[in-house]
């Protein structure tokens, strides 16, 4: 009963009592008598087995509150209790005059910790940990679970976290796994299970999500925040990768930076590439110094370099992608050819060998294995190498600021010149004609959506290119105003052109009127050689000057003849 001795708790007290009253040094053994007794132990308590009862019993300690605890005056060092406040048991750790009250006897001065949690702790006075100059070790399941080593200023927390071998410092895992093989790597940090789980020698790394460079060995200086950014990065340094996968296949590769979902997602060893926006570069494996800022942006360059495209899914298409040295700005524009530029939605320059092409405005676009062209304007098309086309064909106006387009035109470069430009015998056979042009019809001849064609209000004047053609193969004049484009897919004219057989016609008119000048003159002179002839038979037929201004009678000019 609780307020009666039992059998044991009298013979304790017996023999207790005896060994006070004859202080004798012995030592005394409670319960079963088999076995000899502790040699450490004055008092020996068995716990069974008993041949009545309960088999198996315990020592009941004293059983005090807190409060009542407190009340106990000068404790012994090593005095047991159980406290019915904390439900634990405690021992004085301290002295008489300064008592300790803890569990087990720990020399800690916070109180034992309850598996349920403890009531009546003071911030910044109880705490868990220890004392003395020794890193704390966590376990679970018996395995490592954490450490705080406040020697090497390292944390882990999680299972297998951080390496409890390593010799580096300032790292932080948190996560499963996390740095679990370092050695010597210094200033890590690892967040989500399985970051950074290899690293071995690596430093200066940041990992931040699950298996976020969990492949890294000795990568230095790497930045990868999302699922299995650089997740498979062993030595590759200074890359960035935020978002989820970014960067995934990366193993050697450096100085990128991959911002985005699956961004670069398949660069192994490319360097200097810069991608912002999910599934850009996703495509590059070994392109380097490639910049693609947009969802998408240069997706489908592998081995392409120095390639810059800023918009929506900019850059070359699938099965382009080694163009390198090509620019795309706007939204699907499609640089498929080197040292080509795309600016615009939904430029495209097709595939060429050569490339040197550029494509401006919305809709523009440069053909199949054409080369050193550009297509300047809205919906502006351009099919042929070393042409320049601007604008589409609702275009009414070409204005420029300055009075004339120059043209190199230096005697040093021009050889074989030849003074047989025909002028007048050109000129005058050309046939001015006025007319409209039917939009729809030169849209299917030049390839232009028909969607987009207006109608042509405006009279025009000038020539037909077939007539001038034929003029020209008429007299033996390969005039080069009159051209076949693309294979004699459609004409056109260079009205330029027509001023140099124009000046020469000039100079033929020039020519004639000179000619015409010396015979007037020729005339003059004959005209003034009959006057004086005139002058002289006037003197021999006696007919003064007075009345040689007047009208002289047939009969009498007769008789003066026959007088003569």
């Amino acid at each position: 009963m609780k307020n009666s001795f039992t059998k044991v708790h009298r013979a304790i007290y017996i023999v207790l009592c005896i060994a006070l009253a004859s202080e004798i040094s012995a030592q005394v053994l409670v319960g079963t008598p088999s076995g000899a007794i502790d040699g450490s132990a004055s008092l020996d308590v068995r716990s069974g087995p008993y041949p009545t009862g309960n088999q198996y019993r315990g020592l009941v300690t004293p059983k005090l509150t807190t409060q009542q605890r407190n009340q106990i005056q000068s404790p012994a060092t090593g005095l047991l209790i159980f406290n019915t406040t904390t439900n634990q048991i405690e021992v004085n750790s301290g002295t008489a005059s300064s008592p300790v009250w803890t569990t087990g006897g720990s020399s800690n001065s916070g109180g034992a910790w309850s598996l349920t949690g403890n009531a009546g702790t003071v911030d910044k006075v109880n705490y868990f940990g220890t004392p003395d100059n020794v890193p704390i070790t966590f376990k679970v399941f018996n395995q490592p679970a954490g450490r705080i080593d406040h020697i090497l200023f390292n944390l882990g927390l999680g299972f297998f976290s951080i390496n409890p071998n390593t010799t580096g410092t300032y790292n932080t895992a948190v996560g499963s796994y996390t740095l679990r093989n370092n050695t010597t790597g210094i200033a890590n940090t690892a967040v989500g299970a399985g970051a950074l789980t290899t690293n071995t020698s690596g430093t200066a790394n940041t990992g931040v999500g699950h298996d976020a460079l969990i492949g890294n060995v000795d990568g230095r200086e790497n930045t990868a925040v999302g699922q299995s950014a650089l997740r498979n990065n062993t030595s590759g340094f200074s890359n960035t990768a935020l978002g989820a996968d970014a960067m995934n296949e990366a193993t050697t590769s450096y100085d990128n930076t991959a911002l985005g979902a699956s961004a670069q997602y398949n660069t192994t060893t490319g360097y200097s590439n810069t991608a912002a926006g999910a599934l850009a570069l996703f495509s590059n494996t070994t392109g380097y110094n490639n910049v693609g800022v947009g969802n998408y942006a240069l997706q489908n360059n592998v081995t392409g370099y120095l390639n810059s495209s800023l918009g929506f899914n900019a850059g070359p298409s699938s099965g382009n992608g080694s163009v390198h040295h090509a620019i795309a700005i706007g939204a699907a524009a499609v640089p498929n050819a080197i040292y080509s530029i795309a600016i615009g939605a939904d430029v495209t320059i097709n595939s060429s060998a050569n490339g040197l092409s550029t494509a401006i405005g919305a809709l523009s676009s440069v053909g199949a294995n054409v080369s050193n062209s550009t297509a300047i304007g809205a919906r502006s098309i351009v099919n042929s190498s070393n042409t320049i086309v601007l604008g589409d064909a609702n275009i009414s106006s070409l204005r420029c600021n300055v009075q004339s387009i120059s043209t190199l035109s230096d005697k040093r470069i021009k050889d074989d010149v030849t003074a047989n430009v025909p002028g007048l015998s050109f000129i005058t056979r050309l046939k001015p004609v006025t007319y409209y042009i039917n939009k729809s019809k030169e849209a299917k001849i030049l390839g232009y959506p028909l969607a987009h064609v207006q109608k042509d209000t405006i009279l025009h004047s000038g020539f037909l290119a077939q007539d001038v053609e034929i003029v020209a193969k008429e007299i033996g004049y390969n005039f080069e105003g009159v051209r076949q484009e693309e294979g004699g897919k459609y004409y056109t004219l260079g009205y330029s052109t027509f001023v140099v057989p124009l000046v020469q016609a000039v100079k033929d008119l020039h020519s004639e009127v000179e000619q015409l000048k010396a015979q007037l003159e020729e005339s003059k002179t004959a005209y003034k050689q009959l006057s004086v002839q005139v002058q002289h038979i006037h003197e021999i037929l006696g007919v003064s000057k007075a009345v040689s201004d007047k009208k002289v009678s047939k009969k009498k000019l007769v008789s003066n003849v026959h007088t003569y």
